[in-house]
């Protein structure tokens, strides 16, 4: 079977799926253990699957990704949509954030001579694609660094990313670990979120408050942009 050449967004939760879903012309449920759709709105077909929490669930389901095994679709970029936890200062609650880098904030192997957020063997960060950066910027992100872990981050956890990596502006529990599977395949990446928290103390009853709408607006930012990615590969055809 030939595959086929398709976006693929990756979220998280079934709620955040569901700002997809919502949003969509038509989505069909695949065959599987993995919940994915193939869905479509504003004309373009995508590839949604939920991934389930964290680095691990994450990198698990880029990789099926990358690697075109879900129905056969080969993905010609690869969005990590939903929710994300702010940095206090940078960014406010219903912010859209599409970081220009990824990096994994509980990374430490400075003993053997590495840098902060870096896991040996691979690079410091990763780079979210340029050209898509800017088009969310267009769009209405902050631009900025996104870090990871499997970690729900708190206030504690702002001090520490604060001193040792000064330029992120929001947090997430996926993102880190889908940009390195998506920079090792050579597939082009952009993290799209939306600020559901403030990484406080009481970031929990704060995401469960935001959760819907912060899955809502990256939806909607991330289809805004599929569709303006369909419209240029039109116009360059």
């Amino acid at each position: 079977m030939t595959a086929r050449t398709l976006p693929a967004v990756l979220v998280a939760m079934p709620e955040e799926a569901q700002g997809f879903l919502t949003l969509s012309t038509g989505a069909e449920r695949l065959a599987g253990p993995d919940e994915a759709y193939l869905a479509q709105a504003d004309g373009v077909e995508y590839l949604l699957v939920v991934t389930g929490i964290g680095m691990v669930s994450a990198a698990r389901a880029a990789t099926l990704v990358s690697a075109g095994v879900l129905a056969g679709v080969a993905p010609s970029v690869i969005v990590s949509a939903g929710s994300c936890g702010g940095i206090p200062g940078q960014v406010s609650v219903g912010d859209l954030v599409a970081p220009c880098c990824s990096l994994d904030w509980s990374a430490d192997s400075t003993s053997i001579g590495y840098a902060y957020g870096q896991v040996p063997g691979h690079a410091e960060f990763h780079e979210s694609d340029e050209r898509l950066v800017d088009l969310a910027v267009e769009l209405g992100a902050k631009k900025g660094y996104l870090a990871s872990a499997n970690a729900f981050a708190v206030a504690e956890t702002v001090d520490l990313i604060r001193e040792r990596f000064p330029k992120v502006i929001a947090t997430d529990m996926e993102s880190a670990a889908v940009s390195q599977v998506a920079a090792t395949a050579g597939i082009p990446f952009l993290s799209l979120r939306c600020v559901s928290d403030m990484c406080q103390g009481d970031g929990g009853v704060e995401f469960d408050e935001h959760l819907d709408d912060a899955a809502e607006r990256s939806a909607r930012a991330t289809l805004d942009l599929l569709a303006h990615e369909a419209a240029r590969a039109r116009a360059s055809a």
